[in-house]
């Protein structure tokens, strides 16, 4: 590797991200998919808090609140954010993080192909073919290209190690690996790590294949094959505890979530890639990839041998090109498969087959009970091993073909078959399949001129709890609403909850909201109701506050300029309330934040004294100063016990989860960096070592 190398590379990755992705980079932003109703809202309590210097554990904002930090993919901790989103607006944060990595995607998968005996030109190759045939269709889900920075990056760490074992490359292993899991999405985390130890075990094995071939003994070359993984291993478990803080948090709610244990609302076998679907690879652009085939929803028509799970096009996505597909086909034949590395040819193809047999879901009956498997959704997700298999394939297939040119002839005819391969993948992934695009008027910017925000923060965020279409997109107003949208939320929200309707049914002729809505509405504390379509029949408990296009919702939605509705309660419910009593006590807010809340209330008597909040362990109380004790009923309210008289009351978020996974985190890395110097400062002994 040269230093001109290096800086080709870097322009190379850096010319295409801008050049992909020049909306993004211009003030432009991302609309579709998870973008608004997922990611926005986390990251806009997220920054909020990094602002007033919080740490942003709880959010408020969507339905009766959850914990921000264990629900995980706002990537609380994640070293990027907490400087972009302190001191760059959302929009700007979020585009600069999908175009950095990008870049970073690209430069670290062109440096691990370099290490597989792939030329330089045709690591270039390979990136294209893996970075933008894999990623640009899950543009709306952002862990995606994160953990494009993190999977070939922990290739290369682990191939580092196993060439030459030492502690300072054990300790960046473990650091790359909890980086990844400080992202928040741990499927890619948990999929690199596999990769890296099937890396480990299959490289182990080949090498001591070769070792018995020269005189040393079989059984001794094989137990050296299995020990070659037991650092990688190591790796994964110090990175384990160098991300508790994450990881403590998340696995506190997932024992208090809708994932606890498989149930109907959690299917490991979503997402799967059917295996008629694989024929995309050469039939993307007159057959799979048409307005028509998604249109029709050709993808679950053709169920060939596929599992019983629903899945989508993005999850089932999976496109090299057609260049690298013909090179791939041609490394199949056995006169140039001789002039290939065998080593790396082989051990890719089984990785790269054994992760397409799994992305099919067949597996699913047998992994959803072991551990790690169970836990995570998007079996199709597997093929990011596939696609970095192909493009290491496709690259040395390239150099096999080229060894007899010239380094300048060679470059070229890398760089010519890179291009093309780039308008290729790029094409394929554009429409239909991205279910988000980028708009040079990002949707967020409308909210300076929403009509509904500048109504709603008249009341005051703690007086405004909002039911509108499109969960959690109206969190970005600055106030809660429901119902509300989660990939990893308390039980409680996938119960009752989940009933909500957020406007009449078209064949319905009643009232809306119905008797029991209204009751149910009042008790979740909703004060307001937004919509599309104007209410035919109102219930008598709600009236119309305004109506007209809103420079926000219709940007997001794609409404043009069709009206939205904003309905209010007459006599709207109040956040606080005194328990089994209809007495509506005098109380004011004293201070409010995501995490702590404080109000001062007057009780003519003793009263148990409700929040309509979520109550989660961690939630403590104190009454004028003073610890007290929450009452045992939780779920959508808090309770305490009150005296009559004016009291103060305090709601503070400290979950224990997060105590412990910080001390963990910060005794870990203390000790990984004590053990790296203390090694770093030994003196050099007669044999190489340290003493």
């Amino acid at each position: 590797m040269t230093r001109v190398q290096w800086v080709s590379a870097a322009v190379i990755a850096t010319g295409v991200a801008l050049a992909i992705w020049r909306t993004l980079v211009t003030g432009g932003g991302l609309v579709g998919g998870d973008t608004y109703p997922y990611f926005f809202p986390q990251k806009q309590v997220m920054a909020e808090a990094l602002r007033n210097n919080q740490i942003p554990l709880w959010h408020d904002r969507t339905g009766l609140g959850y914990p921000l930090l264990a629900e995980s993919q706002a990537g609380v901790f994640y070293p990027l954010n907490p400087f972009l989103y302190r001191f760059l607006d959302i929009n700007s944060a979020y585009s600069t993080t999908i175009v950095l990595h990008y870049i970073l995607a690209f430069l670290l998968t062109w440096r691990f192909v370099r290490t597989q005996n792939v030329s330089h030109g045709s690591a270039l190759l390979a990136a294209v073919i893996f970075v933008y045939g894999w990623f640009p269709a899950r543009v709306s889900l952002e862990w995606s290209i994160i953990g494009g920075v993190w999977f070939p990056a922990s290739l290369w760490m682990t191939d580092r190690l196993l060439r030459q074992p030492s502690l300072r490359r054990f300790a960046c292993l473990s650091c790359v690996f909890a980086a990844h899991l400080l992202a928040g999405h741990f499927t890619l985390a948990f999929i690199t790590q596999l990769c890296c130890c099937g890396y480990a075990v299959i490289r182990g094995w080949q090498n001591s294949r070769e070792e018995s071939a020269t005189g040393i003994q079989t059984t001794r070359s094989i137990r050296k094959s299995g020990v070659a993984v037991l650092p990688v291993v190591g790796a994964i478990l110090v990175s384990l505890a160098l991300a508790s803080v994450q990881l403590i948090p998340t696995l506190e709610l997932k024992r208090l979530s809708q994932r606890e244990g498989v149930s109907t609302a959690f299917d490991p076998g979503y997402g799967h890639l059917p295996p008629v679907y694989i024929t995309q690879l050469f039939a993307s652009w007159w057959f799979w990839h048409t307005p028509e085939a998604v249109a029709t929803r050709e993808l679950s028509m053709y169920p060939l041998l596929s599992i019983s799970s629903a899945t989508n096009q993005v999850e089932a996505h999976m496109y090299f090109g057609l260049l690298p597909l013909a090179l791939l086909i041609l490394s199949a034949g056995a006169r140039l498969r001789m002039r290939l590395d065998q080593q790396v040819w082989r051990c890719w193809a089984l990785l790269g087959i054994l992760s397409l047999i799994y992305a099919t879901g067949w597996l699913i009956p047998i992994s959803r009970h072991l551990p790690g498997f169970g836990f995570f959704m998007g079996p199709g997700r597997y093929t990011i091993i596939t696609t970095v298999a192909a493009g290491i394939i496709a690259g040395q297939t390239l150099d096999a073909l080229l060894i007899r040119r010239k380094p300048v002839t060679r470059y070229l005819v890398s760089l010519m078959i890179g291009v093309l391969t780039l308008f290729d993948v790029t094409a394929s992934s554009q429409y239909p399949v991205r279910d988000a695009v980028a708009v040079e008027d990002a949707p967020v910017h409308g909210l300076k001129d929403s009509w509904v925000r500048a109504e709603l923060s008249k009341l005051g965020e703690g007086n405004v709890r909002l039911l509108a279409p499109g969960p959690n997109v109206t969190n970005l107003y600055g106030v809660s609403s429901v119902p509300q949208y989660l990939g990893l939320g308390p039980a409680e929200y996938y119960v009752d909850e989940k009933t909500y309707r957020t406007g009449p049914d078209k064949a319905d002729a009643s009232p809306f909201p119905s008797p029991p809505e209204v009751e149910k509405l009042m008790k979740r504390g909703v004060t307001h109701l937004l919509t599309t379509d104007r209410i035919p029949m109102l219930a008598p408990e709600i009236e119309l506050m305004g109506e007209g296009p809103d420079s926000f919702l219709n940007n997001v939605w794609n409404r043009g300029m069709s009206p939205c509705f904003l309905y209010r309660f007459k006599d709207p419910p109040s956040r606080v309330f005194i328990r089994d009593s209809e007495i509506r006590p005098a109380w004011s807010w004293v201070g409010r934040s995501p995490s702590d809340i404080t109000f001062q209330i007057t009780l003519a008597e003793d009263s148990v004294v409700g929040l309509r909040e979520l109550m989660l362990p961690g939630w403590q109380v104190t009454v004028d100063g003073q610890p007290n004790s929450p009452e045992a009923e939780g779920g959508f309210a808090r309770f305490v016990r009150v005296t009559a008289g004016s009291h103060q009351i305090q709601w503070t978020y400290r979950p224990t989860s997060f105590l412990a996974g910080s001390m963990v985190s910060l005794g870990s890395f203390i000790g990984l960096v004590f053990c790296c110097m203390m090694r770093t400062s030994g003196k050099p002994d007669g044999r190489g070592g340290a003493v």
